[in-house]
């Protein structure tokens, strides 16, 4: 469809209001030459075409005007199919323009001689009249195109707004509801043929609330309707004046099933993916799968770097509580100015730097999940306070709020230091050390685990050939019998860095000690006794054979045989 024809219900108006005041009648066609709109009578009816090679048709291909005092003795109208039948005494002619395209044709014609004296009479003022009736009919044509693409934009809007999964609610400045999008209506049951007050659809106590903070930032948990909400505020600002706000309702199950899938993204662990077999390690790993699924408080004990983490992610996705969210905070790494905010949260403008919405913390996302704190001895003792009374409480308050909110994570905290003498030298509240330490946990340290440091190694070994797109086949036996004589001070983690050193460096098929020795620099301990080097080496050796047969009995005793040993000197050596 055309421009013309887009606006043609204007057009008439506006020729109908000019015949009523010149008494001459006009008609309007497009590039096509239909009549738009006429003030003729039926003979000329809408929708029938003008002649070909008439004055309207040449008008539309030349884009100039013509004024015909008598039509069918111009030259002009000679070729036109209806010259001899033609009717009109004088014609005036524009080409109706926009954007520098000729899109139809306004004439005036006079069918009696009181018309035409008038039009021969007037001229230029009909030809003045005419050309702003075409300036009139451009503003029209552009004023159309405009509500055009604003009930487009406004369109695609609310098509955009009604794709989302979350609630949106606008309001004015006097709080009224404006609009609202089908996940709201679907959620909180509007009726959108009678919209109700936002108080009463939010209750009077979140209304209230919401206008505590003058419409701006969050507000939630809250309950609406058997769901909960998490409703942020945000202004609509024009030309520096607030013209209204947006009310944006989330799912909080939604967030928080959000943040779990992006934890199990990151890291899923379970106690099949904690590599070793010493006894050590099997004891704690037995401990901890005993307690996984209770809701008893853990203390990991252990040297740093020896896979606190680790535990605490596995006895989460081992417990009831697996399917809600696992939050780490780092006790020892946050300023102490800062520790509050990041438990509990805050509100907005409670301290300089703060976010203007404020800011749930940790306590709070995973109020019904795990909380792990890590380096809980670094906790400053104002901190082990509040984190006891939050613990015996069940609830919380942001820094800067007055509302509690109820909390119940499961508390698995972790240290490198001994919590009983710092409770002894009162560096460490006893009552809140006797609540996290329902069940302490034993991490060895790697120099205690033997021959782990080779299965570990390995381990590493494999995972970084992937990342690095190597082939390493092994470690010589040189490397290994390093390896098993290092104390590793950093454990696992340094124990990971070292393999990954080596793997990026190496150039032959087996790593080689030189590579190792040159990421342990001095550290290294290799001042140990020959009868001791020989034994670790002979452990090494034999627990190669052992899994490369298959690692089971059968396998032990095929080993013993193939190295010349008794099945009894073999476990001997394995000790």
């Amino acid at each position: 469809m055309n421009i013309l024809m887009n606006i043609k219900h204007e057009l008439q108006h506006i020729i109908e209001a000019m015949h009523a005041v010149t008494n001459v009648d006009i008609t309007i066609v497009d590039e096509s030459l239909q009549r738009i709109a006429t003030t003729v009578n039926e003979e000329y009816s809408l929708g029938a075409k003008a002649p070909i090679y008439s004055a309207f048709h040449k008008c539309i291909m030349t884009g100039e005007q013509y004024f015909l005092e008598n039509p069918k003795e111009n030259p002009i109208c000679f070729d036109c199919e209806n010259v001899q039948s033609c009717k009109e005494l004088v014609e005036l002619c524009i080409p109706i323009k926009f954007n520098g395209k000729t899109l139809g044709v306004i004439g005036m014609c006079a069918y009696d001689e009181k018309a035409r004296q008038n039009l021969l009479m007037n001229r230029e003022s009909f030809m003045n009249l005419e050309s702003q009736l075409v300036n009139i009919i451009s503003t029209v044509i552009s004023e159309k195109k405009i509500m055009k693409m604003l009930e487009y934009s406004s369109s695609e809007l609310m098509t955009l707004i009604n794709s989302l999964n979350e609630g949106i609610i606008i309001i004015n400045n006097n709080y009224e509801i404006i609009n609202t999008n089908n996940y709201a209506n679907e959620k909180l049951n509007i009726n959108t043929s009678k919209i109700p007050d936002l108080w009463n659809l939010l209750s009077e106590k979140l209304y209230n609330n919401l206008i505590s903070k003058n419409f701006i930032g969050e507000v939630g948990p809250v309950k609406l309707n058997n769901t909960e909400f998490v409703i942020n505020a945000y202004p609509i600002m024009v030309k520096d004046e607030r013209e209204g706000t947006v009310l944006v309702l989330s799912d909080f199950n939604k967030m928080k099933e959000s943040v779990i899938e992006s934890n199990r993204k990151k890291d899923i662990v379970t106690f099949d993916d904690i590599v070793g077999e010493s006894e050590a390690l099997k004891q704690a790993r037995r401990e901890a799968i005993q307690v996984a699924d209770s809701d008893a408080s853990i203390l990991i004990l252990g040297e740093t770097g020896t896979g606190k983490e680790v535990f605490a992610r596995a006895i989460h996705n081992l417990s009831y509580r697996k399917n809600e969210v696992f939050m780490a905070i780092n006790c020892g790494a946050i300023p102490e100015n800062l520790i509050e905010s990041e438990l509990f949260g805050y509100e907005k403008g409670s301290f300089t730097g703060a976010n203007v919405t404020g800011n749930p913390g940790k306590f709070e996302i995973c109020k019904d999940g795990t909380l792990f704190l890590d380096e809980i001895g670094e906790l400053p003792l104002s901190m082990q306070v509040k984190l006891n009374r939050a613990l015996e409480e069940k609830e919380i308050l942001r820094v800067g709020g007055n509302n509690p909110i109820k909390v119940n994570p499961r508390i698995i905290s972790a240290t490198h230091c001994s919590l009983a003498s710092m409770v002894e030298n009162n560096l460490f509240r006893d009552d809140l050390y006797y609540r996290l330490n329902v069940v302490p946990i034993h991490l060895p340290p790697l120099r205690e685990r033997g021959y782990d440091v080779i299965i570990l190694s390995r381990y590493f070994l494999n995972r970084f050939n992937n990342v690095y797109k190597k082939q390493l086949q092994g470690f010589t036996p040189e490397a290994e019998r390093l390896l098993m004589g290092y104390k590793f001070p950093g454990n696992i983690r340094e124990l990971r860095n070292l393999i990954e050193y080596a793997v990026i460096f190496e150039e032959n098929s087996y790593i080689g000690a030189e590579n190792l020795r040159k990421k342990m620099g001095t550290s290294t301990s290799e001042n140990l006794k020959l009868s001791e080097l020989t034994r670790l080496y002979e452990k090494s050796v034999i627990n190669s054979k052992i899994q490369e047969l298959g690692g089971d009995l059968e396998s032990k005793k095929k080993a013993a045989k193939q190295l010349g040993i008794s099945i009894a000197t073999l476990y001997r050596k394995l000790e």
